[in-house]
């Protein structure tokens, strides 16, 4: 399929995820690392869509309207992160918005539907469905689950049926500085595998894990940690290239 290289509106993305899938899906998408953990996590196109799909049925299962307005705060607190990737994807398959934020700044929570936390604070969010992630690096749940939310490991026994429900809202991603689908536009596609490390501003992450690779058919690693001198090393280790 080509993608149209200027003008990539959130329709190509989800339907350059799908293209994936059904051309090359078992080739790698994402690859996480933890470098001071020493984990290692590796989602082809065909596994990472799988998560995805399942995530959104999730989201559905708990009475979550289409088109919701969902806090990520994965992407800010454990920004890079693969399940981040996951839910960011899943909430735009629904479509919906994206709001990247931490806990204390929600202050709006009755114009949220849900909310997705990681394991530092997971705690529900007052007034909204809940969703705790451990981050486990292949999924896993909670030891024990924290009350008041609903542990994502739950996803594993969702359905796989696949959403792409046409967004209604112009906005799809909001952080500092709300984004609106247009500006996907601005996403240059790589066919390249390339080495990231995450940084401080979310939709960059996004941009360049998640919607570059997708758009271009390439593929992203993301190393969490480790010292600089670690880098050069993975990036051949992985045949990617530094950026």
């Amino acid at each position: 399929m080509a993608v149209r290289a200027n003008t990539p509106p959130i329709s190509d993305l989800l339907a350059a995820l799908e293209d994936r899938v059904a051309r090359a899906g078992s080739g790698p998408l994402i690859t996480w690392y933890d470098l001071d953990k020493g984990f290692r996590t590796e989602l082809s196109g065909r596994t990472f869509a799988n998560w995805v799909d399942k995530s959104a049925n999730l989201l559905v299962s708990m009475d979550v309207e289409e088109l919701p307005r969902v806090a990520n705060t994965l992407l800010v607190t454990d920004s890079g992160h693969w399940v981040g990737l996951v839910w960011t994807m899943a909430i735009w398959q629904l479509g919906g918005q994206v709001v990247a934020s931490p806990r204390e700044r929600l202050a709006s929570t009755d114009l949220l539907d849900a909310a997705i936390v990681g394991p530092a604070d997971p705690h529900p969010v007052p007034g909204v469905e809940t969703i705790a992630c451990s981050l486990h690096p292949l999924g896993g749940g909670f030891e024990s689950r924290p009350d008041g939310v609903t542990d994502y490991a739950e996803v594993l026994s969702q359905p796989d049926v696949h959403w792409r429900v046409p967004p209604e809202d112009p906005v799809c991603f909001e952080g500092e500085c709300p984004q609106r689908w247009d500006d996907l536009a601005n996403v240059s596609p790589t066919g390249e595998r390339v080495l990231l490390q995450p940084g401080p501003d979310p939709w960059t992450m996004v941009c360049r894990a998640l919607a570059a690779p997708i758009l271009g058919g390439g593929s992203a690693v993301i190393a969490v940690g480790g010292e600089s001198g670690q880098l050069a090393s993975l990036a051949r280790q992985e045949r990617a290239v530094l950026r």
